[in-house]
């Protein structure tokens, strides 16, 4: 993987410049009093980013796709344990511009060879402790991502809150999957991320399980399709959701519930050394630009250096989708090793419960038998 840094000419940065736009609640402040602290453009210029400073200190920033609201004003920061990162900041430092290009090779994705080119703009601030928060904005031809770096991290530190937020227009629709309640289902395995998506209901609507929404989330806004997700987890910090609980346009992270934890592990993010975050990643466009964006991957870190040559992709039968957890038995996995090998498929899946439904004496069979396929 390779990766470029090249200034960019020709940019110029708006520094403190009032923007005369309408605002919202929900840590959404009136724009006619906001101070722009910098914008940036997508290498094709077909997309823009505003970010704003409110007289409350509070950071904002808002997105739009061919001179068209995407993100209307939306809330920046975090709230850890100790230190506010949310209101009464400062800037202290916008970067200057710089080209990222990355290029990269999957085995089995979407594209064999991928060039992620993208706009990159560091805007620093600083909370009423003096103590430094950056984020990271860089905006690509398919969309916004963006982190937030806290560079003097050097003991335990506990984020308990992000107020990132995401404001759609009242008009938007949306194509959600409901996250389910923890600890709930098949052997407590919930959230399993298998709920059926919600299609196209109004923006706003509440979720029916009312543990928030997962990812990929997926918007229409202004004729432009949205999806956001989310980059770069690490064990430093928790698997995110959206949530919304006002039956408003304006969707926030949420963090994992208490009862989603390793034994003994915490759920909340922790850190002891300098810290980034996950990405938070809005691709835009339209759904060509949506089903072949490579975002995920793009920002994902690098994959480790390891020996491949025992990974052979390939297709594969599954008992579960039909037949469920009571049939992970030797004779139902028969007739699956079967109906892969007449589709000329690679594999085949068998599920959890294997150890105890077919133990590990019938497992060594099927993989002989499926080997001679």
């Amino acid at each position: 993987m390779i990766v470029l840094k090249l200034s960019l000419k020709n940019v110029h940065l708006l520094v403190w410049l009032f923007l005369v736009l309408s605002g919202c609640d929900n840590g959404v402040s009136n724009r006619f009093s906001d101070k722009q602290v910098t914008q940036l453009q997508s290498p094709d210029k077909t997309i823009a980013l505003h970010v704003t400073l409110a007289d409350s200190g509070k950071v904002q920033y808002s997105v739009q796709k061919s001179g068209v609201d995407v993100i209307q004003p939306s809330a920046l920061g975090v709230m850890m344990e100790g230190h506010d990162f949310t209101q009464n900041l400062k800037m202290e430092l916008v970067s200057k511009p710089e080209l990222i290009n990355d290029s990269y090779q999957t085995r089995n994705a979407k594209k064999s060879s991928i060039l992620y080119q993208a706009n990159e703009v560091v805007v620093s601030f600083s909370n009423e402790e003096e103590k430094k928060m950056d984020v990271i904005f860089r905006l690509s031809n398919d969309g916004l991502a963006f982190r937030y770096s806290f560079p003097w991290v050097e003991k335990n530190e506990t984020i308990l809150q992000e107020s990132t937020s995401f404001v759609f227009d009242q008009n938007t629709r949306a194509w959600l999957q409901p996250m389910s309640e923890a600890k709930t289902g098949w052997n407590q395995c919930h959230p399993s991320y298998e709920e059926h998506y919600l299609q196209d209901i109004p923006v706003g609507t509440t979720s029916p399980l009312k543990s928030g929404w997962v990812y990929p989330a997926l918007f229409k806004t202004n004729e432009t399709w949205v999806l956001i997700t989310e980059a770069a987890l690490d064990g430093t910090y928790c698997g995110s959701r959206l949530v919304n609980d006002s039956a408003s346009s304006v969707y926030s992270i949420g963090f994992a519930d208490p009862r989603e934890v390793f034994t003994g592990g915490g759920y909340l993010p922790e850190n002891n050394k300098p810290w980034l975050t996950p990405w938070r990643i809005v691709t835009i466009g339209n759904l060509k630009t949506i089903a072949e964006s490579t975002l995920g991957t793009d920002l994902a870190p690098k994959a480790i250096d390891m020996e491949q040559s025992f990974v052979k992709p390939g297709k594969a039968s599954w008992s579960w989708i039909n037949s469920k957890d009571d049939m992970v038995v030797f004779d139902e996995q028969i007739k699956y090793i079967d109906f892969a090998a007449s589709m000329n498929w690679q594999y085949c899946l068998v599920d959890a419960n294997w150890d105890t439904q077919i133990g590990y004496e019938k497992i060594a069979e099927l993989a002989t038998y499926a080997k001679q396929k």
